[in-house]
C-alpha cells in the first residue's frame, strides 16, 4: 500500500517544507511517496492579501497525486492546516470515486495545527487579536515571530534552535484573516498529533480544537513529548504516527 500512497507535507507560517526532511526520509524508507508544498505566502516578493494562492498551490499538488491514482495523506503543520483544509474540497477519496476519478485524499494529519470552523479565520476563531509574539509590519501586510526559539523550538539545543530560526522568512499576514469555507476534517478521516511542550499552540488550545471545534467528529489522536516542531526533535515518533494514519 505504501507505493500507492503519497504523503503531502504542508508547513506552517514562516517555514520552508525542508523542516520535514527527517520525517520524509524515514517514510521514504518504508516505500511511501512524498511531496512538499512551498507556500507562496512565505517570503513573498509582494505580500498576499489572502490565502488563495496557498490554497491553489496545495490543491494543484493534491490533484497531481490523485490523478496518478494515489491515495493522498495530507500532513499539515500549524497555519498549514488553514489552506490545507480549504484545498481538500472535492478532492477526498470518496468524492472522486463517485465522480469516476482516480485517487484522492484518504487522511488528514494535523501536527499541532489549526482546526478552524467554517466562516472563521485563524485570527477570528481565537478572539480576533494577534498573538503577543507576532511582529506585524506597519502596513499590516507581513508578520514575523518575535521569539521563534522560545515559541517554536523550546526543546532544541541553542545551536539547533538558532539554525532553525535562521531558515524562517516573513509571512503574508493577511492570510491569517482568510475565512475557511470547508471543514475538511468532517469529510476525511483525521488524526491530531498533540505536542505536549508546544508554546505556539499550547496543549489546552490543541485539545479545545479537537474536542470542542470538532466536537462529534471522530478525530484520532496521538501524543508526543515535543515542542511545536516535532519534525526536528521527534521525527521517529512523527513518522510512525503518519505511517499509522496512512495504513
Amino acid at each position: 500500500m505504501a507505493s500507492s500512497t503519497t504523503i503531502l507535507f504542508i508547513p506552517g507560517a514562516w517555514h520552508s517544507p525542508q523542516c520535514f526532511d527527517k520525517v520524509i526520509r524515514k517514510l521514504e524508507t518504508h516505500g511511501y511517496n512524498t511531496d512538499v508544498v512551498y507556500l507562496p505566502s512565505v517570503g513573498p516578493v509582494i505580500p498576499h492579501s489572502d490565502f488563495s494562492e496557498d490554497v491553489n498551490q496545495v490543491k494543484k499538488q493534491i490533484e497531481i497525486a490523485a490523478d496518478a491514482g494515489q491515495r493522498v495523506v495530507v500532513v499539515v503543520h500549524s497555519y498549514g492546516g488553514i489552506p490545507g483544509c480549504e484545498a481538500i474540497r472535492g478532492l477526498d477519496w470518496e468524492t472522486r470515486q463517485r465522480q469516476g476519478q482516480p485517487g484522492g485524499v484518504v487522511h488528514l494529519f494535523f501536527c499541532c495545527s489549526f482546526i478552524v470552523p467554517e466562516g472563521k479565520s485563524l485570527i477570528s476563531s481565537f478572539g480576533g487579536d494577534d498573538l503577543p509574539w507576532f511582529q506585524v509590519s506597519d502596513d499590516r501586510l507581513l508578520v514575523t515571530p518575535a521569539t521563534p526559539k522560545e515559541t517554536f523550538y523550546n526543546d532544541m539545543n541553542e545551536i539547533d534552535a538558532k539554525r532553525a530560526a535562521e531558515t524562517l522568512e516573513p509571512h503574508s499576514y493577511q492570510t491569517f484573516h482568510s475565512n475557511i469555507t470547508f471543514e475538511a476534517w468532517r469529510h476525511v478521516p483525521s488524526t491530531y498529533l498533540y505536542c505536549l511542550k508546544d508554546e505556539a499552540i499550547p496543549l489546552p488550545v490543541q485539545k479545545m480544537m479537537v474536542e470542542e471545534v470538532a466536537k462529534g467528529v471522530n478525530i484520532q489522536t496521538d501524543v508526543v513529548d515535543a515542542s511545536h516542531s516535532p519534525f526536528y526533535t521527534a521525527p521517529d515518533h512523527m513518522a510512525a504516527a503518519i505511517k499509522k494514519a496512512a495504513s
